[in-house]
């Protein structure tokens, strides 16, 4: 079976889309979106939507469920706070309630998804230090393959059974036996620390990961923003222009 499998769209349904569409060229089967549907992006309503209509499985981010009122968005940056309040005004209250509705975690017979990290999941951890990946590992079990999104980072982190952890980006990985694998699968809607849409197709037969970068739209996404009046923040702005993009 051949996944794609996405995250963090940030109410971005123009690269949703995108990812999708390259998704179904490449012969993806299944896709699964690993949460934040919603938060910081300019069209919450369309982006739930359409991750309804096209995922078969959407897992349950943080920002999903501050703006669904689940938990608190206190400690949340600004631009994600008010990214939250203005989301929860914009959504109907059946489309709310399809964001409570969402799992925290997902397993199959190959794969398990969380958002953050698996242990607690309702916490949304990160993995982003080795000690963090280790308490991911270990609520795994006999699992060998987790797939999370959250930090917007894509890249791998693998442990064997002696214990040896090694970590790496990569734009494709084949699963060994004896292995346990996080795999991170980047950002589809909000670049945070690379310059592209980002997501991986998983193929459960060959057992292999491929991580699909796609150009991402600063200049069509930045215009959305500004003409709803919703607050730009610097790095992103700088992140644009590090693609390359001279127009934003």
């Amino acid at each position: 079976m051949l996944y794609a499998i996405l995250s963090d769209v940030h109410a971005n349904p123009v690269a949703l889309e995108t990812a999708l569409a390259d998704a179904r060229v490449q012969g993806a089967k299944k896709v699964v979106c690993l949460g934040d549907v919603v938060g910081y992006g300019p069209d919450a309503v369309r982006a739930v939507e359409l991750a309804r209509s096209a995922c078969d499985v959407v897992l349950l981010g943080n920002h999903d469920a501050a703006t669904a009122g689940m938990i608190s968005a206190a400690n949340f940056r600004p631009e994600a706070q008010a990214g939250v309040r203005r989301h929860a005004k914009e959504l109907s209250a059946e489309a709310l309630a399809w964001l409570r509705a969402c799992p925290l975690v997902l397993r199959t017979r190959t794969f398990v998804a969380a958002h953050g990290t698996l242990d607690h999941p309702e916490d949304f951890g990160y993995i982003l230090r080795a000690d963090q990946a280790y308490r991911a590992f270990e609520a795994m079990g006999d699992g060998n393959l987790l797939f999370v999104g959250h930090t917007h980072v894509s890249m791998w982190c693998a442990r064997e059974r002696r214990g040896m952890m090694t970590a790496d980006r990569t734009d494709d990985l084949t699963l060994k036996d004896g292995v346990q694998y996080v795999v991170n699968v980047g950002s589809v809607g909000y670049p945070r620390c690379e310059s592209e849409s980002v997501y991986v197709l998983y193929d459960s037969r060959r057992r292999t990961v491929v991580w699909r970068r796609l150009p991402f739209d600063f200049k069509g996404y930045f215009k959305q923003m500004k003409d709803r009046k919703i607050f730009i923040a610097p790095w992103l702005e700088s992140r644009a222009a590090q693609s390359g993009d001279k127009s934003c």
